[in-house]
């Protein structure tokens, strides 16, 4: 059967759409907002300038859509995993500090795998962080708050201190795991090896994950 040409016509803008996202994404990561132009975006993806503001309006239009789709991924990543194991295991787990410390390994193998997403939250938090704030709602508060709450069950079940403030353990955590991410060239000489490198990107998780449980090991 012959495809449709409205459906020929929604695949070509769908890929058209992706196609200026995926060079917006390398632009923006690259230069941030202020050091990026459109006319970058559309040499880099070869299409006509009108198409950019056609999907995404203008330029802070494309970035918003940018910065979105990077936590909108993070977001899938988590739904993910949780998915694969419970396809192995039957269940989710259910005591907090395991589902902690498998936050904690998701965000780590995201971050090494989608190095845009590092950079693009740098550049976005030098430049006043207007385009993550705005999304708060979306996507990066739900996520906060998820967390959030795991930290407080553990407090609730003694496994963690209540002098701790779990919003400040998840700016913390945040740190500790972003930090490595987002300045790997510098720290070769720091661990012996190439930071991005197999073995050094495992370490690397195992410690994030290690340090965690730590922290829940303490009693309140």
């Amino acid at each position: 059967m012959a495809r449709s040409k409205s459906a020929v016509r929604t695949r070509d803008a769908d890929r058209t759409r992706a196609r200026i996202l995926a060079s917006a994404t390398r632009v923006f990561a690259a230069q941030g907002y202020a050091g990026a132009s459109t006319n970058e975006v559309v040499k880099a993806c070869g299409v006509n300038k009108r198409m950019l503001f056609h999907y995404f309006g203008d330029k802070d239009g494309l970035y918003r859509t940018v910065i979105l789709q990077q936590w909108v991924e993070l977001k899938e990543w988590f739904d993910s995993a949780a998915k694969r194991y419970l396809e192995e295991h039957g269940s989710l787990p259910t005591d907090t500090p395991t589902l902690l410390q498998e936050s904690a390994r998701i965000a780590c193998r995201f971050m090494a795998e989608r190095q845009d997403f590092v950079r693009l939250m740098m550049w976005d938090g030098l430049e006043g962080g207007r385009a993550a704030n705005s999304i708060w709602r979306e996507v990066r508060g739900p996520l906060f708050v998820q967390v959030e709450f795991l930290l407080r069950a553990a407090q609730d079940e003694g496994q963690l201190p209540r002098n701790l403030d779990p919003a400040q353990l998840v700016v913390s955590f945040l740190g500790a795991i972003s930090f490595y991410y987002a300045f790997a060239p510098t720290l070769k000489e720091i661990i012996g090896r190439d930071p991005l490198s197999a073995q050094a990107l495992k370490e690397r998780e195992e410690q994030a994950v290690r340090l965690l449980a730590a922290v829940l090991s303490r009693r309140a």
